[in-house]
């Protein structure tokens, strides 16, 4: 079936609460056919962020055909501790994946703001240590911003640089050594088994649940994260609607940045340990939960409510890897195919 539509003139959205945000149309007023079905019109309307949950509960009942004795409760709450761990280490890469850059040196921000956070105890306290982290990761993203956006610099160039400087800077400092003197209050807040509705579970569930809602709101309801997603889809658009272009891109690395710091504080307490490696396998992993959730790696889109879905089906894969005793290596493979094959579905559709 076909019909002769006017293509979109201007318009822009932003993500809601449960969807991914939408750039602006394409200007112009030609006329062209499309073809369209019920099923295809159906389908079109079902949110993006709701994908990622289809997903996750169809690799559920995989598992549990596999080994039945996953369909429970208990493996419920460890996938989703996992995928909400993944999922603060990745709302970052949201903020930076939504304005058409990404952010590839949130894997030695973990790092150095989780060892930094635990060597500023002794001298300023727990809470003066965790502020110091969060403006540490405040100026990485800072610096990130700065070169993208006043120097021109690819996102991907610069902040594999900065990935690359921060892991001098923590061989320096730290060299290989593990630190484990972690304070009580990050213990309480992350690792701590709670009470909710009579289910236990891990302090980190909860606290990464109510983030996920204040910076969903963010993104949906300011004016700032309206403007994130015209700048990513349309930057010159923006610019000729009087945006600070410049400013919102500098500012959605500086939350990265802090996003990542408080990530790398929240693993430290969760694992109980920190190293200059910690965050080497949020690489990949926060690529593909941010592209899994429905962003698209073109900029203009994407949730955080959609990254805590990626997340989960990030997380139900390494169940299945660990149930199937394929390994670590196999796992990281599966979230490069991922993110392959996502790219690559995108690709065609701008085409």
């Amino acid at each position: 079936m076909t019909a002769t539509v006017p293509a979109a003139v201007g318009g822009t959205g932003a993500s809601g609460a449960g969807d991914s945000g939408t750039g602006p149309g394409a200007a112009g007023g030609a006329e062209h056919e499309v073809e369209y079905s019920p099923s295809k019109s159906l389908l079109a309307r079902v949110p993006r962020s709701v994908w990622p949950l289809v997903a996750f509960l169809v690799l559920f009942l995989i598992g549990g055909i596999i080994r039945p004795n996953l369909i429970t409760i208990e493996s419920l709450i460890g996938t989703a501790t996992f995928a909400i761990i993944l999922s603060i280490a990745s709302f970052g890469q949201t903020f930076a994946v939504i304005q058409a850059g990404i952010d590839l040196s949130v894997p030695n921000t973990i790092a150095f703001s989780a060892l930094s956070f635990l060597a500023m105890v002794g001298p300023l306290g727990p809470f003066g240590a965790f502020i110091g982290a969060l403006l540490a990761g405040a100026v990485i993203g800072l610096l990130n911003g700065l070169v993208i956006a006043k120097l021109g610099l690819t996102p991907i160039v610069t902040t594999i640089a900065m990935n690359g400087l921060l892991f001098g800077v923590i061989l320096l400092q730290f060299n290989f050594s593990e630190l484990t003197q972690i304070p009580d209050f990050i213990t309480a807040i992350t690792s701590a088994q709670i009470s909710v509705f009579g289910l236990s579970m891990a302090a980190v569930l909860p606290l990464g649940l109510v983030l996920m809602v204040v910076l969903q709101l963010v993104l949906s309801y300011t004016g700032w994260g309206r403007s994130l997603f015209l700048v990513g889809a349309a930057p010159e658009t923006a610019r000729l609607a009087g945006l600070p272009v410049d400013r919102i891109r500098i500012t959605g690395y500086v939350i990265s940045g802090m996003l990542a710091a408080f990530a790398g504080m929240v693993i430290v307490g969760y694992f109980q340990q920190a190293s200059a490696t910690m965050g080497d396998s949020y690489l990949l992993s926060s690529v593909a939960a941010v592209v899994v959730g429905g962003a698209s790696i073109f900029g203009g889109r994407g949730s955080v409510v959609g990254t805590v879905g990626g997340a989960l089906v990030l997380g139900q894969v390494a169940t299945l890897v660990t149930v199937l005793n394929l390994g670590s290596n196999v796992q990281q493979l599966i979230y490069g195919a991922i993110i392959l094959v996502v790219i690559s579905l995108y690709g065609r559709k701008r085409a």
